[in-house]
């Protein structure tokens, strides 16, 4: 009987031996599976950030092309109604170089359609390049001719041939075409 007592008691200890070792491997698997867990969740959080900012990234740029498309969406349409406007403004001072009362009324009808014109390119934030006696800039002159001349200072515009158009102070539709000062002296 003392056998089997010890061998019950070497096997109740093997028991419990494993249990130990197995509550041991318990505890340190749920405390590795923890750590993991924690990691990946900080991984997540990491990759919701990342896509966070770059949803926020793409929602701006979006945004900022369609407040272009916006702004320079009738860019065409309006470059091709400046000859027309041009042509209006041409009558119209013809008109009152006849200084004849048979034209009044034309001319007033005229003025109002150029008055239109005028409020619509303000809305539209379109802006007329017709300055005298300015500094010639490349970016909004075409130089077509030059005059030389020592009285005047060089790179002036001294006069406006055809008016230039710009939309919202950025884009250029059409360059003014301009007569540009140059000094004698300079010339040579």
């Amino acid at each position: 009987m003392k056998n089997e007592e010890k061998i019950n008691n070497r096997t109740i200890g093997d028991i419990k031996k494993k249990e130990t070792i197995h509550l041991s491997d318990k505890d340190s698997l749920i405390n590795t599976l923890k750590s993991e867990l924690n990691t990946s969740e900080e991984k997540i959080k990491e990759i919701i950030s990342q896509q966070n900012k770059e949803i926020f990234k793409i929602t701006n740029r979006l945004m900022s092309e369609i407040e272009k498309c916006q702004k320079f969406s009738l860019e065409n349409l309006i470059t091709e109604f400046l000859s027309i406007v041009d042509n209006i403004e041409r009558a119209a001072v013809l008109i009152k170089q006849e200084k004849e009362n048979i034209y009044a009324e034309i001319l007033k009808n005229i003025e109002n359609v150029l008055c239109l014109i005028k409020n619509i390119f303000i809305q539209f934030k379109v802006s007329k390049i017709c300055d005298v006696e300015a500094k010639f800039d490349p970016n909004v002159h075409q130089a077509i001719s030059i005059r030389y001349d020592n009285k005047i200072k060089s790179n002036k515009v001294l006069e406006v041939m055809q008016s230039g158009y710009i939309m919202h102070h950025t884009r250029l539709l059409r360059p003014a075409m301009v007569v540009v000062s140059k000094n004698k002296a300079n010339s040579c």
